[in-house]
C-alpha cells in the first residue's frame, strides 16, 4: 500500500477560515419579528411596573434596544477575530469595548484609521464590512455599555 500525505492547516489559517465562513454565513434573519405570546389580563395586571412618564420609558426602552441590538451584531460579526467579551484582546483582534463612532465607521467600513488615532496593533488584517454601516451605532451603545471601568 502507498503512504497517504497529510498536511495539518494552520493555527492562523483556520481562524481565516472560520471568520470569514462567520462573515459570509450568520447573519440571522433580523426582519422576522421576534414576539412572546400574549399576556393573560391577570399577568399584565401582576407585572404591571410603576407608572413612568411615557418619554423616559420609550427612552430607556430605545436605548436598551439600541444596546441590545449591537450586542447581536458584536456577537454575530466581531467574535471570530475579538473576544466573546469587547474587554479582552482576541486572538486576532484587540479588545474594543469604548470604541468611538468615528474609530468603527473608519475601520468597519473603509478598514481605515481616524486621523491622529494610534492603533491598538499594527497588523491590517481586518477588512471592510461596509454592510454593517445601518449597525454601528447600535454596535457603538453596546461598546460603550460593555466597557469596564480601568
Amino acid at each position: 500500500m502507498g503512504r497517504v500525505e497529510t498536511r495539518t492547516l494552520q493555527p492562523w489559517a483556520f481562524g481565516l477560515l472560520l471568520a470569514t465562513g462567520l462573515v459570509v454565513n450568520c447573519g440571522g434573519d433580523e426582519s422576522a419579528p421576534q414576539t412572546a405570546p400574549p399576556a393573560t389580563a391577570s399577568q399584565t395586571k401582576a407585572a404591571a411596573p410603576a407608572k413612568q412618564p411615557t418619554a423616559q420609558v420609550a427612552t430607556e426602552s430605545s436605548e436598551a434596544d439600541l444596546v441590545a441590538r449591537g450586542e447581536r451584531v458584536y456577537r454575530v460579526n466581531c467574535i471570530a477575530c475579538h473576544a466573546r467579551d469587547p474587554n479582552q484582546d482576541g486572538g486576532l483582534g484587540p479588545a474594543i469595548a469604548g470604541s468611538s463612532l468615528e474609530l468603527l465607521e473608519a475601520r468597519v467600513i473603509h478598514g481605515t484609521y481616524p486621523p491622529g488615532y494610534t492603533p491598538k496593533r499594527d497588523t491590517r488584517l481586518m477588512i471592510p464590512l461596509p454592510h454593517l454601516a445601518p449597525d454601528l451605532p447600535a454596535l457603538a451603545a453596546y461598546l460603550a455599555k460593555s466597557q469596564k471601568a480601568p
